[in-house]
């Protein structure tokens, strides 16, 4: 390794730029009087001294393995920036924040879900990068799909970029319904036709159910809202983000349609089951499952070739698609802004980057999905051939997440407790939803003055 150059000391600089000055002053007022003397022969210049790296730390949870080929191929391509990950668990994961924040160790870089960069980004937590994004000419905010940086502002201010975009499938085990000899389900499955399916995949030794038509529906509000969107139904915050909306009476058909599958038809299971109750597709008794375009990566050594997905049911007479993006964000008082920014926006648009992310998540620019060639590289296994090949037709609907400064303390404070009601059976999801409106709109005028 080569020994690096001695930077000169600022005093150095100083008094070696200020002599060249005075002497370049001099020399021109010579020469209004004298010739000016023989020049002599040049002397080489040493080549300038290296900048010395910039250190870059990070943290995430999630998706073991992506993160770990991600980092070192940035710094290999990178060589003024070293970043140095640190990977997080995401049980307890938003303590831990909040505490290196308070206790000055915390990151420079770190994951957020939209919900939180909201409630840090309204805190001023979070660097605005709004100035480095528009005179960004490598990864232009144009090449972005449209929306998607959009849901990550403030205002004005540009407080995080996109990791990347999940989106939501209907995974099921074709072996099982090769079994039962029921149609696999299709993008043309509508909701009805669905519970149908639920109610003929679902079996049951005498009172105990040994095998759900159905599972996740409903697991957190994202997923519920996913739901509603697909039905056509405004659903959590309306599209200037000024306030709820739960009472829109297909958004409240919606949230009954899932409660009934657990409590009226019995085909999904519920707050109510014991533990030991067949939860998801990767027990092998679960028929069909609402869940992200992750699974099979982030499940690999559980997965099998008899997992496909489709679309989910048709609600109506059309389809929205709804993503979700969780973003990476720089601390606001990082001494290495700019180092961070070149690492967050290498994250989330370089084709290198989507070469190792792509078949976990999907990706945030255009080019990604509209050159084939570039599809081919994030477009494949683990992911299952079915979504594969909807991959496409899918994105063409989507329609990008939204979230005001309080959605994470109104997850936790207003929605979770009320809708366990109804997933309990103790409401019906009309009760339901006029409590979480009227809540809802409590909390927005308390954290909005």
């Amino acid at each position: 390794m080569e020994e690096t150059k001695r930077q000169l000391t600022r005093r150095e600089f100083l008094a070696l730029t200020g002599s060249a000055i005075t002497a370049a002053v001099l020399a021109g007022c010579a020469a209004q009087t004298a010739a000016p003397p023989p020049q002599a022969a040049p002397t080489p210049t040493q080549p300038a001294p290296p900048k010395a790296k910039q250190i870059v730390r990070f943290t995430m949870f999630g998706h073991p393995g992506m993160v770990e080929e991600m980092v070192p191929l940035f710094n290999k391509t990178h060589p003024d920036i070293e970043v140095q990950f640190e990977r997080s668990e995401s049980q307890g994961y938003y303590e831990k924040l909040p505490a290196a924040i308070a206790g000055g160790t915390v990151w420079d870089i770190f994951r957020l879900g939209l919900d939180w960069g909201q409630q840090y980004g309204g805190k001023g937590v979070l660097a605005d990068i709004t100035d480095l994004v528009k005179a960004d000419t490598v990864y232009p905010r144009s090449g972005y799909l449209d929306g998607i940086l959009d849901a990550w502002t403030i205002g004005q201010k540009q407080i995080g970029m996109p990791t990347w975009t999940n989106c939501f499938w209907l995974y099921y085990n074709k072996k099982l319904f090769d079994e039962a000899g029921v149609p696999y389900p299709t993008t043309k499955t509508t909701w009805d036709e669905y519970v149908e399916i639920t109610k003929k995949m679902t079996k049951r030794d005498g009172n105990t159910i040994t095998q759900y038509g159905a599972a996740t529906w409903g697991a957190s509000i994202t997923r519920c809202r996913v739901d509603a969107w697909n039905a056509g139904a405004p659903f959590w915050y309306t599209d200037d983000l000024k306030a709820v909306t739960f009472t829109d009476p297909t958004a409240i058909k919606v949230m009954q349609d899932e409660a009934d599958m657990m409590n009226v038809h019995k085909t999904h299971p519920s707050p109510l089951n014991p533990p030991s109750s067949p939860a998801t597709l990767l027990s092998k008794k679960v028929a069909t499952e609402m869940m992200g375009d992750w699974y099979a990566w982030d499940n690999k050594d559980a997965w099998s070739e008899d997992f496909q997905v489709t679309m989910l049911p048709l609600r109506g007479n059309s389809r929205t698609n709804l993503y979700v993006h969780d973003g990476l964000c720089i601390y606001g008082q990082t001494k290495v802004k700019e180092a961070a920014y070149r690492f967050v926006s290498w994250w989330s648009a370089d084709p290198d980057s989507w070469k190792i992310q792509g078949p976990v998540v999907f990706p945030t620019t255009k080019k990604m999905y509209e050159d084939p060639a570039l599809r081919a590289q994030w477009a494949r296994a683990p992911r299952p051939k079915t979504m594969i090949d909807l991959a496409l037709e899918h994105s063409k609907l989507a329609k990008f997440n939204r979230l005001g400064i309080e959605a994470a303390q109104f997850t936790n404070e207003v929605w979770n407790p009320e809708v366990d009601k109804l997933w309990r059976a103790k409401v019906t999801a009309k009760e339901a939803m006029e409590t979480i409106q009227t809540k809802g709109t409590e909390l927005l005028k308390k954290t909005r003055g």
